[in-house]
């Protein structure tokens, strides 16, 4: 684990206390869209975490969110980022019109209230606040006088937002020669180069004005401060002397403002030979830093142009401004580096509901929010069972787990039953760090719970042996260091043996029944078999289940094949079923 990774986890244990209102002043709680361009009707997303993270193939509606999210707060509309045009027109029906709310702390009333947006003009766009509406699902409006309240309505959440659009962060030099093409090669080279002399007088001599035809192009013109500095030397993995930033308009074509930036490590150099992270590392720095406390800071794919590293670093700071300055973070994303360590309540993942609309999962581990944008998890979860029959069961159970979550867990029958898993498997994979759980049959339970080895008194380390036996029916192998040391040894032993009851105690469970077998027979059987049951008992009404009455000596490849059918009609409702499904949950999410 990094240092990143350790600030990451400990920075989230202290966000998960933030709620809103207190400190999170007119926190968004959550977005309703009973029609919002491509967005399945009706969708709701909840911002349970202030650093929200979306995921989701090109194109499926993540952006849209954020349009939304920009639109939301007064003085802001999401016609800055959608709007009619002969190409492409917005349906203006004003019975049904294109419309969101969203849920917002409101400090005098202490609680949550709602707001209505809804696109209503035609020629501008116009987004306004519309009357409360209990057909879309919106909670009434209370009675009393609170600031911000109208007779049908709640105003819109006054807060400042921050929209950073990662891949639209370039250098002025890289705007110009990369997506300039109303120029030939030459005239460009030279068009440019008259624009670097500008820049470096106006660099050099710490110029606040430079006018062209007497438009003032130079809008801000300043060194980093030392804390713009670190933050981006820290993100970068790379310590800087300093950065100058100028914000201008001197190159032909401009768009409102360029950035040039020159950095200085050891010698000086401009953003015409910095990479593009850097440009954008240190654009997205100064954004964040200048935002007022309680902003609403929107990020789109910023793992652009940044290495795995700087993506780790730069969700450090984002959660460091969170707790400093109590703002609320959404952002898009495809990074890995992103979501790990985020609750999984912060991660929602986007996908198609067939309709060519995006629907919204309201919370995703990592690794199965990524499985669907078709990447394997990197960290796969291997679950060791006794036997075939009991791999059938719970890949049964898998069903009920969504598509992301199933494929994120992979199901092995072990060879050498459940000793061999207790004795030596689960050592190892301890040792190892692998993800691997083990679910074994019910007969192998010794206990109703393992004892916690934070509560067993070093005067009763030398019993551990004896412990373990007891608890899990095996004494566990493990490679013990220690040579000739005999003291070593045996201290070596002690830990190894605490650590594998901690361990257990998160990866070993077992199923609701004595045998698998007994799982089956309780659905289809009109016979009860319960644990006082013999298992030969059990095993032969079972065989006898499949032959439904013929009278054939089936082969055991037969027999598993008939099993794999009957635990295929096994009903997902089924008690049973849902108690390996709470196991598998717990171990997919944490």
């Amino acid at each position: 684990m990094t240092s990143d990774d350790k600030k990451i986890e400990e920075l989230v244990g202290i966000l998960r206390g933030f709620k809103p209102g207190r400190p999170l002043k007119g926190y968004i709680t959550h977005a309703v869209f009973p029609k919002f361009k491509n967005i399945e009707p009706f969708t709701r997303v909840d911002f349970q975490f202030p650093l929200t993270a979306l995921v989701g193939a090109n194109g499926i509606g993540k952006s849209s969110l954020l349009h939304a999210l920009w639109g939301m707060p007064y003085g802001y509309s999401t016609s800055k980022f959608w709007f009619s045009t002969e190409l492409d027109p917005i349906e203006n029906n004003k019975k049904n019109p294109q419309r969101y709310f969203y849920g917002h702390w409101h400090d005098e009333y202490g609680d949550v209230v709602e707001t209505r947006k809804a696109r209503l003009g035609t020629k501008r766009d116009y987004w306004e606040p519309y009357r409360r509406s209990a057909k879309d699902g919106m909670q009434p409006i209370p009675d009393g006088n609170y600031k911000g309240k109208a007779k049908d309505r709640w105003n819109p959440v006054r807060r400042k937002v921050v929209y950073i659009n990662f891949r639209a962060l370039f250098g002025s030099f890289d705007r110009y020669f990369y997506f300039d093409d109303d120029f030939g090669d030459g005239n460009k080279r030279d068009i440019m180069l008259n624009a670097a002399r500008r820049l470096k007088t106006v660099k050099e001599k710490n110029k606040e004005s430079y006018k062209l035809g007497r438009k003032e192009r130079i809008f801000e013109n300043r060194f980093l401060t030392p804390e713009e500095l670190s933050a981006a030397s820290e993100i970068l993995g790379r310590v800087y002397d300093s950065a100058q930033i100028i914000r201008h308009s001197l190159f032909p074509g401009n768009r409102g403002r360029d950035l040039s930036v020159v950095f200085k490590r050891g010698s000086e150099y401009s953003e015409a030979f910095a990479g593009s992270g850097e440009i954008a590392a240190v654009s997205a720095v100064v954004d964040v830093l200048d935002a007022d406390a309680y902003s609403l800071i929107l990020l789109d794919e910023p793992e652009t142009s940044l290495h795995p590293g700087a993506q780790r670093a730069l969700l450090r700071f984002l959660l460091e401004q969170i707790k400093i300055k109590k703002h609320q973070v959404v952002m898009s994303t495809h990074s890995p580096e992103f979501l790990a360590g985020l609750p999984h309540e912060a991660i929602k993942v986007f996908e198609d509901n067939g309709k060519s609309q995006a629907r919204v999962i309201p919370k995703s581990s990592p690794d199965a929010a990524l499985n669907r944008l078709g990447r394997p998890p990197a960290n796969m979860r291997r679950l060791l069972v006794e036997d075939f029959l009991a791999q059938q069961i719970v890949l049964r159970a898998a069903k009920l787990l969504d598509k992301g979550d199933r494929e994120a867990l992979e199901i092995k029958v072990a060879p050498g039953g459940a000793d061999a898993i207790l004795k030596h498997l689960g050592p190892a994979a301890m040792v190892s760090g692998d993800n691997v759980f083990l679910l074994l049959d019910g007969d192998k339970k010794k206990v109703s719970k393992l004892t916690d080895p934070n509560e067993i008194p070093p005067s009763d380390y030398s019993c551990l042996t004896d412990l373990l036996k007891k608890q899990i029916g095996v004494d566990p192998q493990f490679h013990i260091p220690g040579g000739d040391d005999q003291a070593a040894h045996e201290e070596a032993k002690v830990l190894a043996q605490l650590e594998y009851l901690r361990w257990l105690s998160t990866h070993l469970e077992y199923l609701p029944k004595k045998m698998p077998e007994q799982i089956v027979l309780d659905q289809f059987a009109i016979s009860s078999y319960d644990n006082e049951s013999r298992p030969h008992e059990i095993k032969t009404a079972f065989r006898e289940l499949l032959a439904d009455g013929a009278e054939l000596d089936l082969s055991s490849a037969e027999l598993d094949a008939l099993a794999r059918v009957k635990v295929d009609k096994i009903p997902l409702d089924n008690a049973d079923l849902a108690k390996i499904y709470d196991s598998l949950i717990k171990w997919l999410h944490g």
